[in-house]
């Protein structure tokens, strides 16, 4: 568990941010030369466009289209959704909560776990996002055989203490 403000210090270091993406851009799977399909669950908003941010600082090569931002207040978000559900860009969408369930996109290989999350049910939604099957994801016979979960707050470790989550969560 963490404190308020020791969890919000972690979470918008700059530093710490730069190291998951970093992370992610090294070692998720890629979808031939890119990487692959990827949900990123950001805390909040303004840590969702801070990673964005990062990103691009990081990645200017990919000239903002590998990555999107989707939550709620983007304007766009229903055209964003059906471009990562359906088209090769973006590739890595950075949510917050609008993608933690509910969402089928059996290309997702990578999920990244940048927000603490409290509730069982919910953290297993979404892990789900990444368990669909994929025929020929890697070429024709090559189908999705798994996923990987980069997970940077300890969630696993906190539902192995806390079997059921925290109530109300």
């Amino acid at each position: 568990n963490y404190d308020k403000k020791e969890l919000e210090k972690k979470i918008t270091n700059k530093d710490t941010n730069r190291y998951i993406l970093r992370t992610l851009m090294e070692q998720g799977i890629k979808v031939g030369d890119y990487i692959g399909k990827t949900i990123v669950f950001a805390k909040n908003k303004k840590h969702a466009n801070l990673l964005d941010s990062l990103f691009n600082e990081l990645y200017p090569q990919y000239k903002g289209k590998l990555a999107a931002v989707i939550y709620s207040d983007i304007k766009d978000k229903s055209i964003l959704i059906e471009k990562f559900k359906n088209e090769d860009f973006p590739r890595v969408a950075i949510s917050v909560d609008l993608l933690d369930t509910g969402i089928d996109v059996p290309e997702i290989v990578n999920l990244v776990f940048a927000k603490p999350v409290y509730s069982k049910v919910k953290f297993w939604q979404m892990i789900g996002r990444g368990t669909r099957t994929c025929r020929d994801l890697f070429g024709p016979g090559e189908d999705k055989q798994h996923f990987l979960i980069f997970d940077y707050l300890g969630n696993f470790e906190f539902f192995r203490e806390h079997q059921e989550g925290l109530p109300g969560a």
